[in-house]
């Protein structure tokens, strides 16, 4: 079975091999340099020999010519130079001197000697260096595993230690420290919602045993039968609006990205509107539209259709008399200051408003403001439904509102082709 090689024993590993071949090609280099050198310096010494023995001959005598010529060495001897000069005199002086070569010979095993010993010892003194230095260096990471390893599900609150150096491990324990932060948000939105989830479930399901329990503890006459099928039915239907709801936020968490179709916002709130106004029927409230002929952007018409209608039910449902006005407008680019062309709706009304310490939850799943909206017949998940669908488009949503004086939901999305 192969064994496997820690990231410490690699660095140190590969830093030793490429010290080892540097070390072994300098010295390659060193020792050729140095031969050609010696070699260059001894030839100079004959010719200086040959020229200081060849005044001691001939002093005082000037030169007609002299020649120098390199011969086969003799035995024992690596090199002979011959110096050949014709004097004014007519007389020629000829000198022969050689050289063994042992003083080269020595320098170059020594050299060799030494290069061979501290080589390797070089080589090992620096991977031993490199194992204690890799030893601090990958300390915060050693750190950061030991952390991940005792972070369970219940402990995503911890955080690891994010080290000064090095930056590479710095940046590794901030990116970690994030996704936990971010696995955090996600387990206690899970959590909370399983938790409203359920007990959301449990109110229709409580309802629909009593209520039977209740029919079958005695003998009951047809109509009082049918009382308690109609009431069956309507915590059925609400379950049901319930469950689709869940189903509409599971569903839209798990797309990715936009749709890529063109989509006509001005027929979708032209529907939308027909729908407020057949649930303001029995109510003094008037549904009102003001938007332009089409209004063009990339989106899902059905998703949009069912985020405007979240917003106008919401509207005429909370309103008892008055109006609920929808406007739609295009933005050119650059009027929002970041250069791009937007399409805004706003849904106003002059119903009872929303209160400070409610505003920052009306998005949150199920969550409704007091117990005179927990009984007006709903889920919670409306906004939050609207919210998720806005984001999906590359959009935003939000609110504005205070007690007594209506509500205005303003929802921007990116314009289409």
């Amino acid at each position: 079975m192969n064994r496997r090689r820690s990231l410490r024993r690699e660095i140190v590993a590969g830093y030793s091999l490429i010290l080892l071949v540097a070390l072994t090609l300098f010295a390659g280099a060193t020792y050729g340099i140095l031969r050609r050198s010696l070699k260059s310096a001894g030839t100079e010494s004959l010719r200086q020999t040959a020229a200081t023995a060849e005044r001691f001959i001939a002093p005082g005598i000037p030169r007609v010519a002299t020649h120098e010529q390199r011969l086969p060495p003799t035995e024992g001897a690596v090199e002979t130079l011959r110096r050949r000069s014709r004097l004014v005199t007519g007389e020629t002086v000829e000198i022969y001197v050689a050289r063994t070569g042992a003083v080269e010979q020595h320098a170059l095993r020594s050299f060799l000697l030494i290069a061979l010993v501290l080589i390797p010892v070089t080589t090992l003194l620096a991977a031993l260096a490199g194992r204690t230095v890799s030893d601090r260096i990958l300390q915060p990471l050693n750190r950061l595993v030991t952390a991940s390893r005792e972070i369970g599900i219940g402990g995503l609150a911890r955080r690891v230690d994010e080290p000064e150096r090095p930056t590479e491990l710095r940046e590794l324990a901030l990116a970690y420290n994030g996704m936990l932060e971010r696995l955090q948000r996600a387990v206690e939105a899970l959590r909370s919602f399983t938790a409203d989830a359920s007990h959301e479930l449990r109110t229709p399901l409580t309802a629909i045993r009593g209520t039977a329990e209740v029919a079958l503890a005695r003998p009951r006459t047809a109509e009082e039968l049918r009382d308690t099928l109609e009431e069956v039915v309507d915590e059925t239907r609400e379950m049901l609006h319930l469950v689709e709801d869940l189903l509409t936020l599971a569903r839209g968490e798990q797309v990715e990205s936009g749709p890529d179709e063109i989509a006509d916002l001005a027929e979708v709130l032209r529907d939308v509107q027909d729908v407020g106004e057949a649930l303001a029927a029995a109510k003094p409230v008037e549904v009102r539209l003001d938007v332009p002929d089409t209004l063009a952007l990339r989106g899902d018409a059905g998703a949009l259709r069912r985020l405007f209608l979240n917003l106008v039910s919401n509207a005429v449902k909370f309103t008892e008399a008055g109006a609920v006005t929808i406007t739609a407008r295009s933005t050119a680019a650059g009027e929002a200051g970041d250069g791009r062309d937007w399409v805004e709706v706003q849904v106003a009304d002059t119903g009872s408003g929303i209160s400070a310490e409610a505003l920052p939850r009306v998005f949150d799943r199920f969550y409704r403001e007091d117990a005179a909206r927990n009984r007006s017949g709903g889920t919670g998940l409306g906004l939050a439904i609207a919210r998720m669908v806005a984001e999906r488009h590359g959009g935003t949503i939000a609110v504005r509102s205070a007690p007594g004086e209506g509500s205005v939901f303003t929802v921007r999305l990116p314009a289409g082709a």
